[in-house]
């Protein structure tokens, strides 16, 4: 993992350390520093081994992901460097227009793995979806909030359906339109046999109109 300065643990994991004793939570957490420090530490303990891998795997995930984010950045990057480049040879051409086209030169902002709000079309890991959705933004109620007046449900039972997504789901990378629409698939499919107590799927409370309006 050279060049990644953090990792993550999720809340889930716990189970595997609560299972196991504080000797062998010891020696887990361990392996584990070890493993994203590039150190490829080997051990011959059957149970550190079976302990360690559904994390290495999630590891392994993670770190796709950060790699393709990294070279998204570059790529944004270098586009940003061509155009500040391309500019300011026009300037150099004609002297007469330096002052505003210098003024005018397009301004780099670099991010941190942080980033606040997410591109549509950048691929991000189900946590980081799960956050998105739950955001509420300028004008627009959160994403969960529209599905809860759309499918008439309760927001108990958006996350629960939501959570059974996400494990459908596990391991995918995907962009924040992609998993909204997948969701909301899932939603209209199951909204009348697991997350409601009707037999047929709700009708929205308000008109069409009404929702693409003041929700969308």
């Amino acid at each position: 993992m050279q060049g990644k300065k953090s990792f993550v643990l999720y809340t889930d994991q716990r189970e595997v350390f609560d299972e196991l004793s504080d000797e062998d939570a010891g020696k887990l957490i361990k392996h584990i520093f070890a493993y994203v420090n590039d150190e490829d530490p080997i051990t011959e303990d059957k149970l550190l081994k079976v302990a360690f891998l559904p994390i290495k795997t999630q590891l392994k995930r993670d770190l796709k992901i950060w790699d393709e984010k990294k070279s998204q950045r570059a790529e944004a990057g270098k586009k940003g460097g061509l155009a500040k480049s391309s500019n300011a040879k026009k300037s150099l051409a004609n002297p007469s227009n330096a002052t505003n086209d210098v003024a005018n030169l397009p301004v780099n902002v670099n991010v941190n793995d942080n980033v606040n709000d997410i591109n549509k079309d950048s691929l991000i890991s189900l946590d980081e979806v799960e956050e998105e959705m739950g955001k509420e933004k300028p004008m627009q109620r959160s994403f969960f909030i529209r599905m809860q007046y759309i499918y008439n449900l309760d927001e108990k039972k958006v996350k629960e359906a939501f959570k059974n997504w996400k494990i459908l789901k596990e391991g995918e990378a995907m962009t924040i339109s992609k998993a909204q629409n997948s969701f909301n698939l899932y939603l209209k499919n199951n909204a009348s046999t697991g997350y409601s107590e009707s037999k047929e799927v709700h009708k929205p409370k308000y008109a069409k109109s009404t929702i693409e309006n003041n929700w969308w």
